[in-house]
C-alpha cells in the first residue's frame, strides 16, 4: 500500500489534470442537461464525428498536427520561464514565409520541402527575438509584449496578401506552392498529411533537448529558479533568449506545416486560433512533449466532432469555446484539486494502516 501511495503522490500532476478534465466535461454535461439536451447523445456524436471512421479520424489528426507543434513551441519557452503568448503571430509569419519560398523557388522535392519548412522556422524564430530582447535587456513582461506583437504580424500578413502578393479569389491568398513543396497524404482522399511525422519528430527532439542535453538542463534550471541558476554559472539571459527563439521557430514551423500539408498557399486568417489554443494544449499536456500530443488529440477532437454534435443534436457550435473555457478554468484551479487529492491519498493510507493487525509483542518477546 505504501508503494501505491508513493506512486499516486509522485504522479499527482497527471492525476489532478485528468480529474480536472473529467470535472470540466461533467460540468458541460450538467449544463446540457439543464438546457434540456441529452449529454450522452451529445458526447456520442462528438466522439463519432472525431473518430467514427477513417475520414473523421484523419480530419481530427490534421487538426492535432498544428495544435501539438504549437503546444510544443509554448512548452519550450515555459520550461525556461518564458511565457510566449505570441505563438499565433509567429505561426502566421512562418506560414507566409514558407508559402513565399514554396512558390517562388523551384528545386527538387528533397531540398524544396525542407527549405520551405526552414523558412517558416526562421521567420517565427526571428520575430520571437523582439520580445526576447525586450524581456532580457529592458525587463519588459513577455506576456504583454508577445500578445501585443500578434497584431503587427496579423496586419502585416493581411497587407501582404491583399496588396503585395494577391491572386484572384474570394479569400486573399498567395499563389499556390510548387508540388515539390507539398507533403504527401498519408491516407489518400483524406486530410492526414506528412506533417504528422514532423509532429512526432518535433516531440522527440524537444524531449531529447530538454531531458538529455546540458542546454536543456540549463533551460529547465532557469525555469525553476533564475537566481539559483545564475549562482551556479548558468547564463540565464542567453538561455531565455534561446528559449524564445526555439519557441518562435517551432511556432513558425506549425504554420509552414499547415501550408505544405493542407492549404498549399497562405490564406488570410487561415488559423482558427491555433496559437492561442496551444497554451491550453501545453498546460493540459503537463508541459511534456508527448503529453502535448495526447492533449492535442482531445482538443482536435473537439474541433472536428463538434460539427456532428451540432448537426444531430442541435447544439450550437459555440459549445466548443465553452468547453475550452471550462477546461482552462479547472486546469487553473488544479492547486485546489491537488490539495483534495493529497488529502484523499493520505487518508486512505491512514485508513489502511488501521486495518493492519498489530503484531503480538508477547510472542515476539518469547521467541
Amino acid at each position: 500500500m505504501k508503494k501505491i501511495k508513493e506512486f499516486a503522490l509522485k504522479q499527482e500532476q497527471l492525476f489532478t489534470t485528468i480529474i480536472a478534465v473529467i470535472l470540466a466535461f461533467a460540468v458541460v454535461a450538467l449544463l446540457l442537461a439543464i438546457t434540456g439536451r441529452h449529454p450522452g447523445q451529445a458526447f456520442y456524436y462528438l466522439i463519432k464525428g472525431s473518430f467514427g471512421d477513417t475520414y473523421n479520424f484523419s480530419n481530427t489528426m490534421s487538426r492535432v498536427i498544428p495544435l501539438a507543434i504549437a503546444g510544443t513551441a509554448f512548452l519550450l519557452g515555459a520550461k525556461a520561464s518564458v511565457f510566449n503568448v505570441g505563438i499565433e503571430g509567429q505561426l502566421l509569419l512562418g506560414a507566409l514565409a514558407s508559402a513565399i519560398v514554396g512558390y517562388i523557388v523551384q528545386l527538387p522535392k528533397a531540398i524544396h520541402l525542407p527549405l520551405m519548412l526552414l523558412a517558416g522556422c526562421a521567420a517565427g524564430g526571428l520575430y520571437a527575438l523582439i520580445p526576447a530582447w525586450l524581456k532580457t535587456y529592458r525587463k519588459v513582461n513577455e506576456i504583454l509584449s508577445t500578445i501585443m506583437l500578434n497584431y503587427p504580424a496579423f496586419h502585416f500578413t493581411h497587407y501582404m496578401v491583399t496588396k503585395v502578393l494577391p491572386i484572384e479569389g474570394v479569400v486573399p491568398a498567395t499563389p499556390f506552392i510548387e508540388e515539390t513543396a507539398r507533403f504527401r497524404m498519408i491516407i489518400p482522399d483524406t486530410r492526414l498529411h506528412g506533417g504528422f511525422y514532423v509532429m512526432i519528430l518535433v516531440a522527440v527532439l524537444a524531449y531529447l533537448l530538454l531531458q538529455k542535453t546540458s542546454i536543456g538542463y540549463e533551460m529547465r534550471a532557469v525555469g525553476m529558479n533564475k537566481e539559483a541558476a545564475r549562482f551556479h554559472g548558468i547564463p540565464v539571459e542567453k538561455r531565455m533568449v534561446l528559449a524564445f527563439f526555439l519557441s518562435g521557430a517551432i511556432a513558425g514551423l506549425a504554420g509552414a506545416v499547415e501550408v505544405a500539408g493542407l492549404h498549399y498557399r497562405f490564406l488570410d486568417q487561415f488559423s482558427p486560433g491555433y496559437g492561442y489554443d496551444s497554451i491550453t494544449v501545453a498546460m493540459v499536456g503537463l508541459l511534456n512533449p508527448f503529453g502535448v500530443i495526447i492533449s492535442g488529440m482531445m482538443f482536435g477532437a473537439l474541433k472536428t466532432g463538434i460539427l456532428d454534435m451540432a448537426v444531430y443534436t442541435e447544439i450550437p457550435r459555440q459549445l466548443v469555446t465553452l468547453i475550452n473555457g471550462i477546461v482552462v478554468l479547472f486546469i487553473a484551479g488544479k492547486s485546489i484539486i491537488g490539495k483534495g487529492y493529497q488529502k484523499l491519498v493520505e487518508d486512505k493510507e491512514i485508513e489502511s494502516e488501521k486495518h493492519v493487525p498489530a503484531k503480538d509483542t508477547k510472542k515476539e518477546v518469547s521467541k
